[in-house]
């Protein structure tokens, strides 16, 4: 018996009952059902024109390695369907696999054909011999799944729940209907309340609680309203219910620095994500955090989830516009996630505050209404809000979005959110778009967090390549910087290395009696400027090496000039630039496509003239087509071929395509209208299942 066979049967010889249900004629199959890939399945009746099936769960290991019990109730058909419209050439591939087969076209439906086989054996057999050829989502057995009713749930406070099912403003909550239907609940994955206690017994929150991993944190009723928000039960005749409504909660203990470092590091063999409503005082200052916390949050990165990352959500800050995100070292921090707040009606809340580390938002109070969750006393509460409601919002779309994509790192987790956000208040005059084509603001980040989007997204997300880093090493300057002047001290710094920009960290050291005079700023090679510190607030001495954080040039190109800029913008006080630190953090730019030698590359487009692009390294002799965009660096699924585009609402070149050679070449020559000269677009090469690199050009 094979390695598979010996499996399966494990699997169901763990299941008594399921083992006694099977026939004498069963058979053990991989075979396609209309996935990308083939399904293992215990087909019971093989022999006949209809079977019902297990479907054998070996690619749905939790973390600890345990099998899922075999679903069932799908029955199989005798027939196979196949998506083309040469169905000439399907009827001689068919019968060459097996000559009793029937080819028809599906009558009710345009570029599909039915296959008639003699029974469930013969259906499966051909359907995986053709799925060899045309895809296994493009070839496979007529099954009819498991289906059940799906409804919102019908918790008694759910109604409450504008954040989730906004029915006044549908395009102002997280957008978690779909993605609920889609089968994206939180299950399998625990968050982590890392707070001064919970209420674990709590009606709304017992059943979720993983005592496992959990520290003993005492209760608090902040704590409940952050784990109701994240992972409350469903369908329990209770409250309400968490975006994460079959996820596992925790609660972990924030206190010294000790505590709260050991809390960072706790049990990340099961906690997945850590929710984090908690940071320094709002009050414009400028504030550091230890070695030991910076080093557990690093630690948990790189060994939590079994190598591939914990991932720490934060509340961003309740300081509205006099203080920022990047003066929080927790939030600002490249190891976590700055969640910021807007309200029922898709605006800013109040109190969010602004900066160049924010990263998402998502709803809380700062509209009209507050955030219907548990609180203490086994009781709830409709006026939860601030970013403490958003930071655990955010985690409970990082449990669906795990959920979705085990294999995501803590890195990918922040890609998927950047490239699937909401570009919510669109009327908000702070957006802009960098050079990648992300479209950002200071007060939303990347935009409203849209869990459906976000679990989509998730499913087909490549992982990005092993972090690089290019470090200009400590700078001097000892520069005086001219008081109450705008145009400050710049100096220029030149990065000679080609990666796609993740992070930027800048470390300034500046002596002054006021800091909150300063503006400081980081302008990418593309242009793009990051405020990290701006003018107000703060009545400090000193910047001590403090360590600021953008991810404002995400995506872009890190090769070429980076401008630092320092300016005193108040009168009375002077100070002195001493020295500073650039890091610029990224990646090869390979999950984006052209990691296996797919390459395509262009001598230059130019404005009305013939121009040519071509690829290498493709699929030989495989139909070959480019999409491009105007918009910059996204996602667009391509169902037909099965694969997801690193580019933003794409189109195609043209909707023939070219058959590659026998070498994995081909090559286009298309018009490029006069009046293009100037514009930016990104192009990528597709196949099915397959994509190139995504190439950035600038029509000359």
């Amino acid at each position: 018996m094979n390695q598979l066979a010996s499996l399966a049967m494990a699997v169901l010889a763990s299941s008594p009952s399921l083992l006694a249900a099977q026939q004498s004629t069963s058979e053990l199959v991989q075979v396609p059902i209309g996935d990308f890939v083939l399904e293992t399945f215990e087909v019971f009746t093989p022999e006949k024109s209809t079977s019902s099936a297990l479907r054998l769960n070996l690619d749905r290991a939790d973390k600890r390695g345990a099998l899922p019990p075999p679903t069932a109730g799908y029955e199989f058909t005798s027939q196979v369907l196949v998506e083309t419209t040469d169905l000439s050439f399907l009827n001689d591939l068919a019968l060459s696999i097996q000559p009793s087969a029937s080819v028809a076209p599906l009558g009710f439906m345009d570029g599909f054909a039915l296959i008639q086989t003699d029974n469930v054996g013969n259906a499966c057999n051909l359907a995986i011999a053709l799925a060899e050829f045309y895809g296994p989502r493009h070839a496979y057995v007529n099954v009819d799944t498991p289906k059940g009713t799906r409804a919102l749930p019908n918790d008694p406070g759910f109604g409450n729940q504008w954040h989730l099912h906004n029915t006044a403003r549908p395009d102002a909550d997280i957008n978690a209907e779909p993605a609920w239907n889609n089968g994206f609940t939180g299950l399998g994955m625990t968050v982590g309340i890392l707070e001064w206690g919970t209420q674990n017994n709590h009606p709304d929150l017992a059943a979720n609680f993983d005592s496992t991993a959990s520290q003993n944190a005492g209760s608090s009723s902040h704590g409940t309203s952050c784990a109701g928000v994240a992972a409350a039960d469903d369908n329990n005749g209770a409250g309400g219910v968490g975006l994460a409504y079959d996820a596992h909660w925790s609660e972990l203990l924030a206190g010294s620095s000790s505590q709260t470092s050991s809390a960072f590091k706790y049990r990340n063999d099961i906690n997945d994500v850590k929710s984090n409503s908690w940071g320094p005082s709002d009050n414009g200052n400028f504030h550091t955090f230890t070695t030991t916390e910076l080093n557990a949050l690093k630690d948990s990165t790189t060994t939590g989830r079994g190598g591939l990352g914990e991932i720490f959500t934060w509340a961003a800050g309740n300081g509205g516009t006099s203080d920022r995100v990047e003066y929080d070292p927790y939030a600002a921090s490249k190891y976590t996630i700055a969640v910021g707040a807007i309200g029922d009606q898709d605006n800013r809340a109040s109190y969010n505050e602004q900066g160049s580390s924010m990263f998402v938002v998502a709803q809380s109070s700062g509209n009209y209404q507050g955030i219907y969750t548990t609180d203490s006393g086994s009781s709830y509460t409709n006026s939860f809000g601030g970013t403490s409601s958003a930071s655990p919002l955010g985690a409970g779309a990082v449990a669906l979005i795990l959920q979705a994509n085990p294999s995501l790192t803590w890195r990918d987790v922040q890609h998927v959110l950047a490239h699937s956000a909401r570009k919510c208040d669109p009327g908000h005059s702070m957006w802009v778009t960098n050079g990648a084509g992300h479209e950002l603001n200071y007060n939303f980040g990347f935009g409203a967090i849209d869990i459906d989007a976000a679990t989509q997204l998730a499913q087909t997300w490549t992982n990005v390549s092993p972090a690089q880093e290019w470090n200009s090493g400590t700078i001097s300057m000892n520069q005086s910087i001219p008081d109450n002047n705008t145009t400050g001290v710049s100096k220029t710094v030149t990065v000679p290395q080609n990666m796609t920009v993740e992070h930027v960290e800048l470390v300034m050291d500046v002596s002054h009696t006021n800091i909150g005079d300063l503006r400081i700023t980081i302008t990418s090679p593309g242009g793009l400027e990051s405020a990290v510190a701006k003018t107000g607030g703060s009545t400090q001495n000193n910047l001590n090496n403090y360590l600021f954080t953008s991810v404002r040039s995400w995506d872009e190109d890190s090769q070429g000039n980076w401008v630092v800029t320092v300016s005193d913008r108040d009168s009375g006080t002077t100070g002195t630039w001493n020295d500073f630190e650039l890091r610029v953090f990224g990646n090869d730019g390979t999950h984006l496509g052209g990691g296996g030698g797919y390459i395509l590359s262009t001598s230059g487009l130019v404005a009305g003239t013939q121009s040519t692009m071509a690829v290498t390294g493709a699929n030989p002799t495989t139909p070959t087509f480019v999409g491009f965009s105007i918009v910059g660096l996204g996602s667009t699924f391509v169902p037909s071929l099965g694969v997801t585009l690193g580019i933003a609402n794409a189109m195609p070149v043209t909707l023939v395509p070219v058959i590659s050679d026998a070498t994995g070449t081909a090559s286009w020559t298309l018009p490029v209208p006069w009046n293009a000269a100037g514009h930016n677009a990104w192009l990528q090469s597709l196949q099915y299942g397959n994509v190139s690199n995504v190439l950035p050009v600038t029509i000359q």
